[in-house]
């Protein structure tokens, strides 16, 4: 386990006022922890805005890259803090029962959904509706009919991505082929941090065949990039806009608004507008969608794109429908 950082994070051009004088805010992450260039960082992205705006000192826990964070470390850090941001479904029931320990703190979890505790919050994402739109890219670009998947633990988040991706797919086009692969079990978070893993089983998707491949793996995912790269095959990257991670290899990315909801969030708790209950970001209020596509967008027809504004207006309006696993927990 990695030790709580406990370094005060200061508004640039401030002074260091004592902790009494500011809120103090704690930052959970989820595996592998900050400088995955996705899920982790995005949301990091908008704590930081938050930050500089109400200029709250911070205190961030980073979990090992094989686990989640311990409910000890959990608990000493909602404990201690004035609000807490809690990443992914697998601090769930920690921060259940730490909210419970401590009804004058506020939690807010990402990814994850609590209800009926009065001093959590949640946000949820429309990753399928998402995903929908980049199956189908996806399933319109390929010239060879197959296209792959790579997730990290096979958790129902993730499951949720691949769901959408196959919809989105044999929407655009019924025949085409996915190949599946998962870095780990359900249960174990590993699967987010192993890139040699991810390259390894992009690698063997693009050998049968799959010339894009979506990595909805955090860092692992960063493998199955660096597979795209060195293969001329593309990748389609996930949480951030990745696509500079490898300019021209990645596709698109599908990109989950952390960084707002993470912002919109804290900024409630700051403004004395902490509301409890599940908010949804999805592709009606922008929580999710793809990316520009700044180094691909030759690759890609102006009629194909047409089709995905199309597809996207199609979701909104509710003319498609999407299956959200999610919703059936």
């Amino acid at each position: 386990m990695r030790t709580v950082l406990l370094a005060l994070l200061f508004v640039l051009g401030m002074s260091s006022p004592t902790l009494a004088e500011k809120p103090l805010v704690g930052f959970i992450t989820g595996s592998p922890g900050l400088g995955d260039q996705s899920f982790n960082d995005m949301a990091h992205a908008g704590v930081l805005k938050a930050q500089r705006e109400f200029g709250f000192n911070l205190v961030i826990l980073e979990p090992t890259a094989e686990a989640e964070a311990t409910e000890k470390d959990v608990l000493d850090v909602i404990g201690k803090t004035d609000v807490t941001i809690l990443l992914g479904a697998q601090h769930t029931e920690v921060a259940r029962k730490a909210a419970l320990q401590y009804p004058k703190k506020k939690c807010i979890l990402l990814d994850a959904a609590i209800e009926d505790i009065p001093n959590v919050s949640s946000v949820m994402f429309g990753q399928h509706e998402g995903s929908f739109l980049a199956g189908a890219l996806a399933a319109y670009v390929s010239a060879s009919g197959k296209i792959g998947f790579v997730g990290g633990a096979k958790i129902p988040e993730v499951r949720a991505f691949e769901q959408g991706y196959r919809e989105g797919a044999a929407y655009a086009n019924p025949r085409t082929e996915i190949l599946v692969d998962y870095t780990s079990p359900a249960g174990d978070y590993s699967g987010f941090s192993n890139p040699d893993k991810g390259f390894q089983l992009a690698t063997g998707q693009f050998e049968k065949g799959a010339d894009i491949i979506f990595a909805v793996a955090g860092g692992t995912g960063n493998g199955v990039i660096e597979a795209a790269r060195r293969s001329g095959r593309l990748a389609i990257g996930v949480d951030a806009d990745q696509d500079a991670l490898a300019k021209g290899s990645v596709l698109t990315s599908m990109m989950k608004r952390l960084d707002v909801a993470a912002y919109n969030e804290l900024k409630s708790v700051m403004e004395n507008r902490f509301t409890p209950g599940t908010r949804v970001y999805g592709l009606k209020n922008g929580g999710v969608g793809l990316s520009e596509m700044r180094y691909t967008r030759d690759k890609v027809s102006d009629a194909v794109m047409k089709k995905i504004d199309e597809i996207g207006k199609k979701i909104i309006a509710g003319e498609i429908t999407v299956t959200d696993i999610l919703s059936a927990k």
